[in-house]
């Protein structure tokens, strides 16, 4: 994949969060043989188990404030995709962070994720 086509995949890849469908956008552009790596350090393979952990999350989350990627940066065949979030949690109650997703992409998915805050 060339940079131009992986930024390309960034910008559908924002447009559908923006549009309140993240699980969308991961069911799209996320590898079979995903390894994501939240905040919390602990990694997880597999699409399937990401993707239960990600309905979890997100069955978590009440008031929304601010769910944006202010930012990205492509070279070679990794993404620095910066997000801004502001929202409210079950249990963790006001989440406010600047994060980092540094994304590897494979066959035109991410194949591997790593979130630095």
């Amino acid at each position: 994949m060339t940079e131009q086509e992986i930024s390309k995949k960034l910008d559908e890849l924002i447009a559908i969060v923006a549009e309140g469908k993240p699980m969308d956008a991961f069911e799209k552009f996320y590898h079979p043989d995903l390894e994501k790596t939240d905040l919390d350090g602990i990694p997880h393979k597999g699409k399937k188990a990401n993707e239960q952990i990600g309905y979890e999350l997100l069955s978590k989350v009440k008031n929304v404030r601010d769910f944006s990627a202010p930012g990205n940066v492509v070279k070679g065949n990794r993404s620095f995709l910066i997000w801004s979030l502001d929202f409210d949690h079950a249990d963790n109650g006001k989440v406010e962070v600047v994060q980092v997703a540094i994304q590897d992409w494979k066959d035109g998915l991410i194949i591997r994720e790593r979130f630095v805050a």
